[in-house]
């Protein structure tokens, strides 16, 4: 549905509402089978960071418009696309993604990847403001919001103001996969996740999901 990515000129790319086809129409096929029982989501990216404009929160704004016409139950709210580290914020593993690439190429990405540092450091609910843009015009369906969550005060607050009806998170239950019930339990405030992104480097080496603050060990590299 991106600009950017999508330079077809036939009914599937050309205008926003010829790239919007595709989900349009997958959603539709979906409905003809889905229980009204079984929510129907969808995960929007709100905006690419392409080199050339792609998905902005504006653009976003307009699709979630029509998915509220499709019936849709509730978006997730993303960013981001493989040319930037915008989707997971934080520190930028360069030498374990690196690896994962083959070696004539290591060099050249670890500068890449040095460029991207200070544009993509951590920031809290870093998909905040596309929220406050997108939420007015669900209706009835839900907003789930994901990206740079991580204490308990900050979800209360979100949800308390209106901006999200669910808080989605991702690198935190790699690191403590019981971390809801310690938030309902009492036990925890904030996830102790702290961004390293090394979980991450690990999925594009073939290595097993799992946290890596404290370093990929070597056997994986091996």
């Amino acid at each position: 549905m991106s600009p950017f990515f999508n330079d077809r000129q036939d009914k599937w790319g050309g205008s926003d509402e010829r790239r919007f086809r595709f989900l349009k129409e997958i959603i539709s096929e979906i409905k003809k089978d889905l229980s009204n029982e079984v929510p129907l989501l969808v995960k929007l990216n709100v905006n690419d960071f392409t080199p050339k404009e792609g998905i902005t929160p504006e653009l976003a704004k307009k699709y979630v418009e029509w998915l509220v016409d499709l019936n849709i139950d509730g978006v997730e709210l993303s960013c981001g696309t493989f040319y930037s580290f915008h989707t997971v914020r934080g520190d930028i593993p360069s030498k374990e993604l690196a690896n994962a690439l083959p070696r004539w190429m290591r060099f050249l990405a670890k500068l890449q990847f040095k460029k991207l540092v200070p544009l993509c450091k951590f920031e809290e609910a870093y998909n905040l403001q596309a929220a406050k843009l997108i939420k007015p015009i669900l209706g009835d369906a839900a907003l789930l919001l994901v990206g740079g969550l991580k204490r308990l005060t900050q979800f209360e607050e979100i949800i308390e103001k209106n901006h999200t009806d669910f808080i989605s998170m991702s690198r935190a239950f790699i690191r403590e996969p019981f971390l809801a019930k310690n938030f309902k339990d009492g036990q925890a405030e904030e996830a102790s996740c702290i961004s390293c992104n090394k979980c991450f480097a690990a999925v594009f080496n073939n290595i097993p999901l799992n946290c890596y603050a404290k370093g990929i060990p070597d056997k994986y590299f091996k």
